[in-house]
């Protein structure tokens, strides 16, 4: 029973989360910020939703579907990938020294950056 609640509770602010994602890009479009609502995958779901054929127009509830399929299978996707990676570099320790001698000559004790991520050839190549 308290399982049920939480999962409710966290289902509800998923829901929320692209309710206001949803409202955001709407309202930007109407300001003209965007032009439309963008060429990304919420972007053309928002046109689907705004189509003057009400045939093809979709829910906001079946934004909210597509948008949690597409988000869960990418990270489903990232995870798996992410596991394999861990385990090839497990097997090849030759592999794993240089990717981490690459990192720490790169960032040393810093964390990494989305500038420097670019530069990092070896790790890259795993």
């Amino acid at each position: 029973m308290r399982d049920d609640i939480e999962s409710d509770k966290l289902e509800q602010e998923i829901r929320n989360c692209f309710i206001n994602m949803i409202k955001n890009r709407e309202k930007a479009a109407m300001e003209g910020k965007w032009g439309d609502f963008g060429s990304d995958f919420l972007g053309i779901l928002l046109l689907a939703h705004h189509e003057t054929d009400k045939a093809k127009r979709i829910s906001v509830e079946d934004i909210i579907d597509e948008c949690k399929t597409f988000y869960f299978a990418g990270h489903e996707t990232t995870r798996t990938s992410l596991t394999w990676i861990v385990l090839l570099l497990a097997f090849h320790t030759d592999w794993q020294d240089k990717a981490r001698r690459e990192v720490l000559e790169l960032f040393g004790m810093q964390n990494p950056n989305p500038e420097g991520i670019t530069k990092l050839k070896t790790v890259s190549m795993t």
